[in-house]
């Protein structure tokens, strides 16, 4: 029996009716109610029901003025050109605008991300991309480290020195060789490097601070570095979740490994640091013939959606396992059952605690991938999911998304589904994963990055082929980039290649 501290069972059946299974009138859809109203004409901040406003995650504010921007110089030059010379003026007027408001869009972004990340530092703190490496990083040294009192590990260097032997392969450009021999002893724990014919991704290198003496290699960072990156951890007001959690595991021959980092965010402030709202779960049915892997997202504007989070990933693996152990073949699991469970526990929890529906909003992936090849090779992947948490799988040239795609143009970044409120929103996909490919769950804090950032989207690739450790897995969701500052959660679930050895 899993219980919280205050005595809820997760895992137990309640005879619960969820509040809003009645209350939608015919005809009416999903996810569109009145602003300021809940279902079935609940007064505001009645417990439960859907919330009125936009709820936006962190990167919300900067994307929706550059999409007004753009729209707004297209239909102008748009109607210019219509006024002046008719139908001709019209679409030429459409597509100058569309260039002319991309790039205004573009410009105001670079500006407005810029004070955005002034305005999250701490006073006194600003932000900007550097280029101190190679040897204006050389005060970084074992020297240094003397100085200030901290020993230098062995085998350490700092930018183009050396780099911990341990850690040598990982942390570097793929393809690139250990500049110095192993200290006396550590020959047999060096990670080998993978062949210099094997196509290097570029990776820029952390500038490490003068005073600080790496134990390991700093982040990967992607396009700009961000100063918050650099910054203190700082505590939440009341006592949260660890800030970084990771696993590994191995069922049948798929190969698991999952992580997840509070995002800096949520870590620099004194008076505003908050707790981790990312959340995962990794389980196994009662016969170990399958795996099932839930990922959630808590709601930045939601005042418990970590305790949200929490629940909703446990929920959706007993629920999932229970159907797995009741015989329930895989393409037949019902994923609407699992994600109103889900509903119903993260509500109850909040009715327990005396919370609203409204502080507690999270959204959610679940997988079930069989444990054991096939004899055809394609294993079949069962996979449902709610707002904009993702689950993608790694081609042999590109990672392809399956869920959790978000909408484009000035609605960017609005969440119009997340539990408790709309679980009968949940999207299910049936796919096949063959030998030597990944399947990746993440939340948004990866997901975008993998969407968005050319430069991550192959470096992620390329590094992902075959299982990493747990800790590198951790080192690698944590990477610094400019304006990326959320929580990130990813689970990667490898399956053998065709010959039947690790990918």
């Amino acid at each position: 029996m899993n219980q919280d501290p205050l005595g809820h069972d997760y895992g137990r059946e309640q005879a619960y009716t969820y509040p809003y299974d009645h209350v939608r009138p015919p005809g009416a859809k999903p996810g569109r109610h009145k602003p300021g109203r809940l279902p079935g004409r609940a007064p505001v901040g009645a417990t439960g029901g859907q919330p009125p406003g936009d709820h936006r995650g962190m990167s919300a504010a900067r994307w929706r003025p550059t999409g007004v921007i753009r729209w707004a110089v297209t239909l102008a030059l748009g109607t210019l050109g219509g006024f002046m010379a008719g139908l001709y003026g019209a679409t030429a007027g459409l597509v100058v605008g569309a260039v002319g408001g991309f790039l205004a869009g573009e410009a105001v972004k670079a500006v407005t991300s810029r004070k955005q990340d002034e305005r999250t530092l701490p006073d006194g703190v600003a932000d900007g991309p550097r280029q101190d490496t190679g040897p204006s990083a050389a005060s970084s040294s074992p020297a240094s480290a003397a100085r200030t009192g901290t020993p230098a590990p062995a085998g350490a260097q700092w930018h183009g020195t050396t780099t911990p032997a341990l850690w040598q392969s990982t942390s570097s450009v793929v393809g690139e060789r250990p500049s110095t021999a192993a200290p006396a002893g550590e020959e047999d724990r060096m990670v080998p490097t993978r062949p210099t014919a094997e196509p290097a991704v570029p990776m820029m290198r952390k500038h490490v601070p003068s005073t600080a003496a790496w134990a390991c290699p700093p982040p990967p960072v992607m396009y700009q570095p961000s100063r918050l990156a650099e910054l203190p951890w700082r505590l939440p007001p009341q006592p949260a979740p660890p800030g970084l959690a990771a696993d590994s595991a191995r069922l049948g021959d798929l190969e698991v490994r999952a992580a997840s980092v509070v995002g800096p965010g949520h870590r620099i402030d004194e008076t505003r640091a908050g707790p981790r709202q990312d959340s995962y779960r990794i389980g196994r049915d009662a016969a170990a013939r399958h795996l099932v892997v839930a990922v959630a997202d808590g709601m930045s504007d939601s005042s418990h959606s970590d305790t949200a989070a929490a629940v909703a990933t446990l929920s959706l693996v007993n629920s999932l396992r229970r159907q797995l152990d009741e015989g329930v073949p895989l393409f037949d699991l019902d994923h609407r059952t699992a994600f109103l469970e889900a509903a119903q526990q993260v509500h109850a929890i909040a009715r327990q605690r005396q919370w609203s529906a409204d502080s507690v909003r999270t959204v959610a992936v679940a997988a079930v991938v069989p444990a054991d090849t096939p004899p055809n090779g394609d294993r079949g992947i069962w996979l449902a999911g709610l707002g904009d948490t993702s689950a993608w799988v790694r081609e042999p040239r590109r990672w392809a998304q399956l869920l959790g795609e978000k909408e484009q143009g000035p609605d960017a970044g609005r969440l119009r589904t997340y539990l408790p409120h709309t679980p009968e929103a949940v999207e299910r996909r049936h796919l096949s994963l063959g030998p030597g490919q990944a399947l990746v769950l993440t939340t948004d804090g990866l997901g975008d990055a993998l969407t968005e950032l050319t430069q991550a989207h192959d470096w992620f690739h390329h590094h992902w082929a075959a299982p990493v450790t747990a800790l590198d897995l951790l080192l690698h969701i944590n990477y610094d980039s400019h304006q990326r500052n959320d929580d990130r959660t990813a689970v990667v679930v490898w399956t053998p290649s065709a010959d039947g050895g690790r990918p």
